[in-house]
């Protein structure tokens, strides 16, 4: 293959070592020569120890205020004026969206934009929500009609509400890490260390498993309190990693998280987790009752690669991974009681077979093979 040089520009250092690093090696395997364009965020030494060359920007894209995504600009700029990128390929919203536009004034590069999905701004539908929407369609359509960049969305949601209309493409998923989220690579002395690390009961307990960042949106609150009722009629027993995200007004903090599951023994917060393999393998059922604009949320994902049903709601991003009562539930978002009967009902079933049903759909639809294959097809097609 001709030695392309490629630019991966991702939010944040963490976000490219956790969920692009796999695909920069096998972009590398294939001849490409590739780039990671993030912040110092103190994941460029990890990054670059696989391998992978490494151009810094000096700032967080995701912190508040305009100055920020002007200084993030400021760097991009320098950065396309002296490096010369056959492929520019940005993930998420202000990389797409200021990478794209300056990209396409400065370079000849072929842009790939990367939508993993919608976020905050399309949850909401008051005033100010209803304007974030407006300006975020109008500067994708003004990027797509004047530098034509190619659009890759993980679900056909977000094609419909962004209304571009040229050069789009539907990859599902951004796919996991295979050798670590397989069942035969669990360390069983890291699970046993968390089971007497926290507690966790062990015998004849359903356990559930909720991982994500602690927004509102993404309805922990409801999950609480569903669970709560479900404890009534079942031995079960809900383990929670997450972070809270100071950046984020919706995010909740340690204090109001103790508020909902105190006195409750079978509520079993983890915080911020390096062994969710051996988390998700411990745990019968993942559920993720969001309400946010995912793209496809990489913990369902990574739970179906590891043979585990589970319950979501019906939302974009996350009613392509169900097929209702064969590899998990569908339910309502912002519904209590909908969370309360699916947990009910999954109790009821043969969960290994749900389990084996899931990781079916995950080969045949969402693996790296699939995903990277599909990704490298539309580089081949510029």
């Amino acid at each position: 293959m001709e030695n392309k040089k490629i630019a991966l520009i991702e939010n944040l250092g963490i976000d490219f070592y956790n969920a692009r690093l796999r695909y920069a090696l096998h972009l590398q395997n294939l001849g490409y020569e590739v780039y990671a364009i993030v912040p110092d965020d103190g994941f460029l030494v990890k990054i670059k120890s696989h391998g992978i060359n490494v151009i810094a920007v000096s700032n967080n894209i995701r912190g508040p205020g305009i100055i920020n995504k002007l200084k993030y600009a400021r760097d991009l700029i320098k950065i396309f004026r002296y490096n010369q990128f056959d492929i520019i390929h940005t993930y998420r919203l202000q990389p797409n969206i200021i990478g794209t536009f300056i990209a396409g004034i400065l370079t000849k590069s072929k842009i790939v934009n990367h939508i993993t999905g919608l976020g905050a701004a399309f949850n909401h539908f008051s005033i100010k929500y209803k304007l974030m929407q407006l300006v975020t369609k109008i500067l994708y359509r003004f990027n797509n009609l004047l530098f034509r960049p190619v659009s890759v969305f993980q679900n056909h949601y977000d094609i419909k509400d962004l209304g571009l209309k040229k050069k789009l493409f539907c990859v599902k998923g951004s796919a996991v890490n295979e050798d670590r989220f397989s069942c035969d690579s669990i360390s069983i002395s890291k699970i046993d260390f968390l089971i007497k690390q926290y507690t966790l009961l062990q015998e004849d307990v359903i356990n559930f498993l909720f991982v994500s960042r602690l927004l509102k949106e993404k309805g922990i609150v409801e999950l609480i309190e569903g669970f709560k009722l479900a404890s009534k009629k079942n031995k079960i027993q809900l383990l929670i990693v997450g972070w809270f995200d100071d950046n984020n007004k919706s995010s909740m903090n340690q204090n109001s998280l103790n508020d909902l599951i105190q006195g409750y023994d079978n509520i079993k917060f983890l915080g911020k987790q390096n062994n969710i393999p051996e988390i998700i393998s411990l745990s019968d059922v993942s559920i993720l009752p969001t309400y946010y604009r995912e793209g496809t949320p990489r913990f369902l994902l990574e739970s179906m690669a590891m043979k585990k049903p589970i319950i979501t709601t019906k939302m974009p991003g996350c009613d392509h991974l169900v097929l209702n009562n064969e590899n998990g539930i569908l339910i309502e978002p912002r519904s209590v009681d909908a969370i309360d009967k699916s947990i009910n009902f999954i109790c009821t079933k043969e969960l290994k077979k749900m389990g084996e049903a899931s990781y079916k759909i995950y080969k045949s639809d969402f693996s790296e093979k699939i995903v990277y294959d599909s990704l490298v097809d539309i580089y081949k097609n510029l």
